[in-house]
């Protein structure tokens, strides 16, 4: 294969991988506390993994890790059904938390993937699982240049359809406001 078919290749399993994972960890969280609702809807609400970096663009090594961030549609007092109910935000931040698990456990034939969650609004210091509204005003109002230049390889691998969608429309929103070339770039190259 060509080197861009090989990057391809690679982030197809590993896209694969996240949505397995994904759905094994739904799976046992929804078993312990149900499943997420938002009063006077139908639908759950979604979570969606979406792919920076290499992943993002398609361009995995064999050592590549997996830089990610976790969107979910957030609801006001929404909790899940379950015996042991969660308030939602609680129960998709475990939600994360048992993906990165899943995902970085230590076997004997290694690990499967390092994650790197560092792209996240406000990086090591924000929460691991943003809702999509907070990410749409953080990317509008507080964003840097260079979270900006990392959106244009970003997209969404693996989890709600729905919520992939509004991602991507958030994504074109920000990526295509108007900018001062003068101002652009001399915060790239800064």
């Amino acid at each position: 294969l060509a080197p861009e078919q090989t990057g391809a290749a690679l982030a197809a399993v590993a896209e694969s991988m996240v949505t397995a994972a994904l759905e094994l960890a739904a799976r046992d969280l929804e078993r312990k506390h149900g499943v997420p609702q938002c009063p006077g809807r139908e639908t759950p609400p979604g979570f969606a993994v979406i792919g920076y970096g290499k992943l993002g663009s398609r361009e995995l090594g064999y050592g590549s890790d997996l830089d990610m961030i976790y969107l979910y549609d957030g609801c006001d007092e929404g909790m899940t059904h379950g015996a042991r109910a969660l308030p939602n935000e609680a129960f998709f931040a475990r939600l994360g938390q048992r993906l990165i698990h899943i995902l970085t456990t230590r076997t004997p034939g290694g690990i499967l993937y390092e994650v790197d969650m560092r792209l996240r609004p406000s990086g090591k210091s924000g929460p691991l699982v943003t809702n999509l509204t907070a990410f749409h005003d953080y990317q509008r109002d507080h964003a840097w240049t260079w979270e900006h230049q990392a959106l244009v390889r970003a997209r969404p691998v693996a989890g709600s359809p729905l919520l992939t969608r509004q991602f991507a429309g958030v994504r074109e929103e920000i990526l295509c406001r108007p900018r001062d070339p003068e101002k652009l770039r001399t915060e790239v190259r800064e």
